[in-house]
């Protein structure tokens, strides 16, 4: 399968989590391309079988509980823009101390609604990821590998 991860960093937990995903799904067989929100392009979500979305909740514009700016300005990017049917996997990292707690996820949710695309897994929820590194990864790990029996 043909798959696409776009994700937005800021400390680099979600940065990290996108080359676990990657190689956990390279090594069964799939084919998967890696690019930060900011490289990323309305067109790129065309080819794809699946998307992955991966995002901090981050403040923006003065709201917490949003995606990272780079993920914001490649919402921007897509305004109009609809791949109906696609499938979509979503995770987040956040902080439990936040009132939105993994915020963005919701955002990413949405956004996929707004694609007309279809999730094909619940949404993995961080929290704290370099507070509990060794949780947070084995977390990523049971999480892709759902998604793997969902393609």
């Amino acid at each position: 399968m043909n798959i696409l991860l776009i994700y937005a960093t800021n400390s680099g937990g979600t940065f990290i989590s996108s080359e676990i995903i990657s190689e956990s799904l390279k090594a069964k067989g799939h084919t998967i391309t890696v690019k930060n929100a900011k490289d990323a392009q309305p067109a790129d979500m065309d080819a794809p079988d699946l998307i992955i979305l991966g995002s901090p909740s981050w403040m923006y514009e003065g709201m917490d509980g949003h995606p990272h700016d780079e993920m914001m300005h490649f919402f921007d990017r897509c305004k109009g823009k609809t791949v109906e049917g696609k499938k979509f996997a979503v995770y987040g990292l956040g902080d439990s101390s936040y009132p939105n707690f993994c915020g963005a996820v919701k955002h990413l949710e949405n956004f996929i609604a707004e694609l007309k695309g279809v999730l094909v897994v619940n949404s993995l929820r961080i929290d704290g990821f370099f507070f509990a590194e060794e949780k947070s990864r084995k977390m990523v790990e049971v999480w892709t590998e759902n998604l793997s029996t969902k393609l």
